[in-house]
């Protein structure tokens, strides 16, 4: 498939794979006699894949990790002492990311808050409150 099939298939646009390309998240295409980019179904499955990790939080670094522990494990005979390894490294990354992710439910459960609290001052319904001195103004 071509690139802008590959990019519609994703849902992402062109320059995004041009881009990944140039990172090393997706390999570089063979092209055709006329020059263009002939891409593989493995080729969406990885893009796939990306968006999959990011949405889960995963920075483009940690799914280069991600990519580098599933081709070790691939490996059939990779030594006994790389697996854990690769999956320790993994692990820690994971463990960063989920830490990142409490810190940001934290914020948004206080964004919260406040947005509850200034639409019940605004509708009426609880008096203001002062943010500086916690108390109500009358």
């Amino acid at each position: 498939m071509r690139i802008g099939e590959l990019a519609k298939g994703a849902g992402v646009n062109v320059q995004t794979l041009r881009f990944y390309e140039r990172q090393g998240l997706l390999p570089q295409p063979a092209r055709n006699r006329a020059g263009y980019r002939q891409y593989l179904r493995r080729d969406l499955d990885r893009l796939r894949f990306i968006k999959t990790c990011q949405e889960s939080g995963f920075t483009l670094k940690d799914v280069k990790e991600v990519f580098e522990l599933h081709r070790i494990l691939a490996l059939p005979g990779c030594e006994r002492s790389i697996k854990p390894q690769a999956q320790r490294l993994f692990l820690a990354a994971a463990a960063r990311r989920l830490a990142l992710i409490d810190e940001k439910l934290k914020l948004l459960n206080k964004m919260k808050r406040d947005m509850t609290a200034l639409i019940a001052t605004l509708s009426g319904q609880a008096r203001p409150v002062c943010p500086v001195s916690g108390l109500q103004v009358t």
